[in-house]
This record gives structure tokens, C-alpha cells and sequence, in this order.
């Protein structure tokens, strides 16, 4: 039991419910797909008209998968133009089912899925939420109790992943960070003010890092003493925390071209 007065650490992370950026390029974003999406329960919608809009959206908040719906040959070229830059988002295109087999292995190569719409609304709301159902799932799983007493605990909004890493290595600490956002949970592990290892779901060491760089929402917590018997990061952090910072000004770039 808590003591008086003190909140634990758990009650301050929120729920997130299930957000969707949706690419379409129709200046008044009417069309079946988005209108069924709109209906499904627990779930937000965002809506952006070009790829420049997507990328601004993407550093700004956390999204749990991007469906693009264009003709199939831009909403591909925009797909992985946005996975160099994103490589753990879920991106789905939604274009006509005859491209499918023409476009399916470099689909596959970039870890895109495509959606085929059908004329049958029935059809097209059972894909549409197939695929935010797979968002659920992919999102990971609540971590066990936290303790209320964690060193460091607060919100991305508030301070950058890079500004968090940076004051706790110079500080030399050594522990566990844990980030939470609607994209699932992430870790990384110091051990006397270095990086040593960082994961998020299939990315370790420095794709890791450079991933939790890109989240502008979410929540984080410190647990001091924790120390992860694997090494994936063996840089300074300071060369760590300047190359993705250069990595995320490029990403940056895209934003300014139409």
C-alpha cells in the first residue's frame, strides 16, 4: 500500500486509446474508407492531405499506424519514403486490389501492408478493422506494478527523450529508463552515465535509440539500479545523442518538401 498522500507512479500513465493517421489527399476527406473508420469504437482518426503534413504529424504525436489512400503507385512511393524514416510505424496502403500483385513484393521488402478496398462496404469495414485490430496487439502489453518511488518519472511533452538521456548520463546513472506510448513500450539501459542497451519490440541497440528520439508523446519512468546483462550500444553517449539528433534533422527536411 501506498503511502499517504502519494499517488502511485502506475495511476499516472494513461490508457491510450487506439490513433490512426490516415493520408488523403481529397481536399474534403469524404470517402467510405474514412467514414467507416470514423464509426469503429476506440479509435482516433487524423486526417493529412500529402506526405510533408504526414511526417510533421509523426514527429509531433504518437500514432499507432498510417494508412495511405492514394493511386497505388504514389501511396507506395509515400509508404517508403515515410518507413526510411519511421521503421517501427505500421503503414498500410489502401488502393485498388488489381495493383496488389504488382506491387506485393516491394510491399513485402518494406513491411507495408496492403489493403484492398471492395465495393461491399461490409468487405471493406471487416478490413479496415482487421487492421486496427493488429494495432492493438502490436502495441504491447502493460508492464508489471510500478513502484511509486522511481527517481525520474514524467511526460514526453514536457522533455525529449535526448534531453532525458542526456541529464541522467551526465549525471552517471545507472538503471533502467522505460518509455510508454501508443506506439508500446521501450527501454533503455545505463550503466554509470553510458547507454548500454536499448530495445523496442524488434529494434536493439542504436535503431532503438534513434526510434525513441522520433516520440514527441508518452510517458517515461527511471528505475535506479537496474542493470541489463546485454551490450547492443558501445558509442559515447555524446556521439550517440549527436548522430540521431542529425538523423532526426534529416527526417526534419521532409517536412518543407511538397
Amino acid at each position: 500500500m501506498p503511502s499517504s498522500g502519494k499517488v502511485p507512479a502506475i495511476a499516472l500513465l494513461s490508457i491510450l486509446e487506439t490513433r490512426v493517421l490516415v493520408v488523403n489527399a481529397d481536399p474534403v476527406f469524404q470517402d467510405r474508407a474514412l467514414a467507416i473508420l470514423d464509426q469503429l469504437s476506440d479509435l482516433e482518426t487524423h486526417i493529412v492531405r500529402n506526405l510533408s503534413e504526414a511526417v510533421q504529424a509523426l514527429l509531433e504525436e504518437s500514432f499507432d499506424g498510417l494508412i495511405i489512400e492514394a493511386d497505388a503507385a504514389l501511396a507506395l512511393e509515400q509508404a517508403t519514403n515515410l518507413r526510411q524514416h519511421f521503421p517501427s510505424l505500421r503503414i498500410a496502403c489502401l488502393f485498388q486490389s488489381s495493383h496488389r500483385s504488382q506491387f506485393g513484393a516491394r510491399a513485402r521488402e518494406q513491411d507495408i501492408e496492403l489493403l484492398a478496398p471492395s465495393r461491399a462496404t461490409r468487405r471493406l469495414r471487416a478490413t479496415l478493422s482487421r487492421f486496427v485490430q493488429s494495432l492493438d496487439s502490436h502495441a504491447g502489453t502493460a508492464s508489471e506494478g510500478i513502484d511509486p518511488c522511481h527517481s525520474l518519472i514524467g511526460n514526453l511533452n514536457q522533455f525529449s527523450a535526448a534531453e532525458i538521456l542526456q541529464m541522467s548520463c551526465l549525471s552517471q546513472r545507472s538503471g533502467r529508463f522505460t518509455f510508454k506510448s501508443g506506439r508500446g513500450n521501450s527501454e533503455i539501459y545505463l550503466q554509470q552515465g553510458a547507454v548500454r542497451h536499448a530495445v523496442f519490440g524488434s529494434l536493439e541497440g542504436e535503431a532503438a535509440v534513434a526510434e525513441i528520439f522520433r516520440w514527441r508523446q508518452g510517458r517515461f519512468y527511471f528505475e535506479e539500479g537496474i542493470i541489463s546483462q546485454e551490450q547492443t550500444v558501445n558509442r559515447p553517449w555524446a556521439h550517440l545523442l549527436i548522430d540521431n539528433l542529425q538523423k532526426l534533422d534529416e527526417t526534419l527536411e521532409l517536412v518543407s518538401v511538397q
